[in-house]
């Protein structure tokens, strides 16, 4: 007789699993996961504008890309990006960036009009080597070389700690829709960009290992070798929309916990918000801590009820993936051209000898 995990179990006397679901979860796992990720409040009342101030920062999203793009197969497709400080390069999803052909980059669009176009070359696009084209391994990331460096829009700079726990502004030019409509986002409003606010709960390895440790199968360490995954979900206010909160109770661990959002000012990522930005105010400007990867409806994949409306893939209950900025400092800078701040206290020091050395012969 198999013995199931506690997790398991708890989901079986729920009416959520069968015995062979729960043994066979983690097939479920990276399909349910939607490469896309706009956030779901009512359009007309969540534009970010031009000039916009948030915690005061005028101009604290004019930063966010619209990535507008044609790929190999002639279809078009959009998304979002982050400018990055010195203006010459845009973060982004590496599954944004792997199979364009054309790509324009807009700042500030709003009304249908942008502020500021560049444009990028297919060879200018850095996608990580870790990018195998499978969500949630941390390596859903890549740069974008602007054909004109931006001058007027200060980029941002990086979150340089593990955020997990933080309130985020969550900024991008997806598609939109109310939390509790059960119909498909849509591109409703898409002539404006769209913000929200949530929270960082637990980062992606930490929560399948917990849930691995619970069913059998579920969880491959190697799966999480490029980077961190950071995850949110969409609270409703109420607890039976709490979806990380019921499956951590469910799993029994202390791990992460989740409260019941940010009530009116909650929103979570939806299509075409790939590669858009999740920021962290660190007292005096918000920083950039995640670059949107994934949506997942985690509860139609445990089978359990926390999922407001099954048509909305961004509906109250459901989670989002972002790659976590903190765990690629070092491949951004390296590909910008920008050491590590040992190797330059090093290259001083070298300098420094090397001039003391010449100096020498002279004295």
């Amino acid at each position: 007789m198999k013995v199931l995990s506690s997790l398991a179990l708890a989901l079986l006397s729920a009416g959520a699993l069968s015995s062979a679901q729960a043994s066979t979860a983690i097939t479920n796992f990276g399909k349910d996961l939607v490469p896309f990720t706009g956030n779901t409040s009512a359009p007309a009342d969540w534009r970010f504008l031009p000039g916009q101030s948030f915690n005061g920062v005028a101009g604290a999203l004019d930063g966010v890309a619209m990535l507008s793009f044609q790929t190999k197969d002639g279809n078009s497709y959009a998304c979002s990006g982050s400018l990055l400080a010195g203006g010459q390069y845009v973060l982004t999803a590496a599954h944004c960036a792997d199979d364009f052909v054309k790509m324009k980059v807009d700042f500030g669009w709003a009304g249908g009009a942008s502020t500021v176009s560049r444009s990028v070359a297919v060879g200018n696009a850095i996608v990580h080597s870790g990018w195998t084209g499978d969500l949630d391994t941390g390596a859903d990331i890549a740069l974008l070389r602007l054909d004109e460096a931006v001058t007027t829009i200060k980029g941002y700079k990086l979150s340089n700690t593990l955020d997990i726990g933080k309130d985020i502004l969550v900024a991008g030019y997806g598609t939109t829709q109310k939390a509790d409509v059960n119909s498909p986002t849509n591109w409703n409003d898409w002539m404006y960009g769209h913000y929200a606010w949530n929270k960082i709960d637990v980062d992606s390895k930490t929560f399948n290992k917990a849930v691995g440790d619970a069913i059998p199968g579920w969880y491959d360490p190697d799966y999480y070798k490029f980077g961190m995954t950071y995850m949110s979900d969409f609270d409703s206010g109420s607890e039976g929309n709490n979806t990380l909160q019921i499956l951590a109770d469910a799993v029994g661990t202390s791990l992460w916990s989740s409260d019941t959002g940010h009530g009116t000012d909650e929103g979570l990522i939806a299509g075409g918000d790939s590669g858009g930005g999740d920021f962290v105010w660190d007292g005096t400007q918000f920083l950039l801590t995640g670059v949107h990867s994934w949506g997942w409806q985690a509860c139609q994949s445990f089978g359990l009820s926390c999922d407001a409306a099954k048509k909305n893939g961004s509906s109250y209950g459901d989670l989002s993936g972002s790659t976590a900025v903190y765990s690629h400092l070092a491949w951004i800078n390296a590909q910008m051209g920008i050491p590590e701040p040992g190797s330059a206290a090093l290259a001083l020091l070298a300098l420094f000898g090397l001039g003391a050395v010449r100096r020498r012969p002279r004295a």
